[in-house]
């Protein structure tokens, strides 16, 4: 079984936002929703002002906390690495979006669901690559089987000594002397999950109801969250 994974070079990416835009084209997204997104930083003082982008989207976490939240179990963690949700099951509490350390989650009105990169996975089963990588005029994007040792993305890391964000699936090739703050963060557990998992989720499920626990779980978590933000 491949252990799904991507290198993003950032010395490449140009900030086209091709693959956003292909992405959305892929999964008929909202305009409003995307699932990769280009950020654009710069760092110095005028007149020596130098800038760049940094491309951001669904880590794959190797422990997904949205994953260990989710009452219905629509989101899961495939046995190839790949963080998918099943949007027949899932009901739309968005607590997996309160739960994601990475803000790589977009909640969809129409089918009252939530959305996120999926590695393009249905496409990987037949042989093809990811709509972002295959879009990707500079060959900034490289997805692929971390496991082997032999496949283009694990030749890519090594040759060009990528960082990988430790807990996740992506990997990155910073541009010289870029300040490590502009990449996303190493995984590390939000503390809302552990209020989840040790009050509102027993009770949620066993007292409330599903649903009734989630709504409830969605409120506990966002006033936890608004409180840490004002702190």
């Amino acid at each position: 079984m491949a252990k799904y994974g991507m290198l993003i070079d950032l010395t490449r990416c140009i900030g086209c936002h091709g693959c956003t835009v292909a992405c959305q084209a892929r999964w008929d997204l909202l305009p409003q929703v995307q699932f990769t997104k280009v950020h654009r930083y710069e760092v110095g003082t005028f007149p020596r002002v130098k800038g760049g982008v940094v491309t951001t989207q669904c880590m794959h976490c190797d422990e997904p906390p949205c994953a260990r939240v989710c009452p219905t179990g629509a989101t899961q963690k495939r046995a190839d690495d790949i963080v998918v949700v099943d949007e027949q099951k899932c009901i739309g509490c968005r607590y997996c979006q309160q739960a994601c350390p990475y803000d790589a989650r977009s909640f969809n009105p129409q089918g009252n669901i939530v959305q996120k990169c999926y590695f393009c996975y249905d496409f990987v089963e037949k042989g093809q690559q990811p709509a972002c990588v295959e879009t990707c005029m500079a060959a900034a994007r490289i997805f692929g089987d971390l496991d082997d040792k032999g496949s283009e993305l694990s030749r890519a890391i090594a040759s060009r000594k990528a960082v990988q964000i430790k807990g996740t699936s992506i990997y990155y090739v910073p541009p010289r002397n870029l300040d490590a703050s502009f990449l996303p963060a190493d995984f590390r557990e939000p503390g809302a999950v552990r209020i989840w998992q040790d009050i509102v989720h027993p009770g949620g499920k066993t007292v409330m109801g599903l649903a009734a626990g989630a709504v409830i779980a969605g409120l506990v978590i966002n006033n936890i969250k608004g409180g840490g933000k004002n702190a």
